[in-house]
């Protein structure tokens, strides 16, 4: 079996090495279109199927009434982030990730946006409920039964690239859920959307260490443009390795 897992890695490294980070991929794709398709029904399939896999959001401290887990602000909050990013661009936006504690993976769950006035401390603590419910309803076997206590990371917006090939100066700061003056900053001016998986994929994930920082080699590029289906198996074997390295 070690053998096995070597041979993998190996090939892995091979294949990686021969990518130069594309325009278009399956990572790059998910990410640049997060914020734009998120369809009402999505929502509400997520919603309904947590219902009934009997998962419960109860207890913990008083969650602001617009920034309960509902249509209505979920609605409102993916508007806020569109309008923001539109006029600001990707630079006031962030890319969201959520951690439970014990483990080494941190889990991609969407992306946050606020304007030029608000630190991004505290446009993720004033949305914290909302996106650390939207992240257990998410991955409910990894993530829902450290709900309440999950942590969360941001990267900056559209990283999932870097972040795949692990890119060594690129750490994740972790956000705190009490930021003084969090609560005084207006819904309006911070956006949320929530990534949400289509054909049954598996969710972006990566392994880093406790400081936020990659754990592994950084995957080295050459100015070749991979094919979607090359990208498709690369981010395949990320996942396997990942989930290989959750088993040991």
């Amino acid at each position: 079996m070690a053998v096995a897992s070597l041979t993998l890695l190996m090939c892995l490294l091979a294949l990686a090495s021969s990518f130069s980070p594309p325009g278009i991929s399956r990572v790059s794709r998910r990410a640049s279109s997060a914020s734009v398709m998120f369809a009402t029904s999505k929502w509400d399939n997520l919603i309904d199927e947590d219902e009934d896999d009997e998962l419960t959001f109860e207890g913990g401290p008083p969650v602001p009434r617009d920034m309960k887990y509902n249509m209505f602000n979920i609605d409102r909050q993916r508007s806020n982030f569109e309008s923001i990013k539109s006029i600001a661009g990707k630079e006031l936006t962030n890319d969201v990730y959520a951690r439970d504690a014990d483990t080494d993976t941190f889990w991609f769950v969407g992306k946050i946006a606020r304007v030029s006035d608000v630190p991004l401390e505290k446009a993720v603590s004033r949305q914290w409920p909302m996106i650390e419910e939207h992240s257990a309803r998410l991955r409910p076997a990894e993530l829902y039964p450290k709900w309440g206590s999950l942590q969360l990371w941001t990267a900056p917006g559209d990283s999932e690239m870097d972040v795949a090939y692990c890119k060594q100066e690129l750490q994740f700061v972790r956000m705190a859920r009490d930021v003084d003056g969090a609560d005084e900053v207006r819904n309006v001016e911070v956006g949320w959307a929530g990534e949400l998986y289509e054909n049954d994929e598996e969710g972006f994930r990566t392994t880093r260490t406790d400081d936020g920082r990659a754990d592994k080699p950084e995957l080295q590029q050459k100015q070749k443009q991979p094919t979607d289906a090359e990208m498709d198996d690369l981010m395949e074997m990320l996942n396997s390795q990942v989930e290989a390295n959750d088993l040991q």
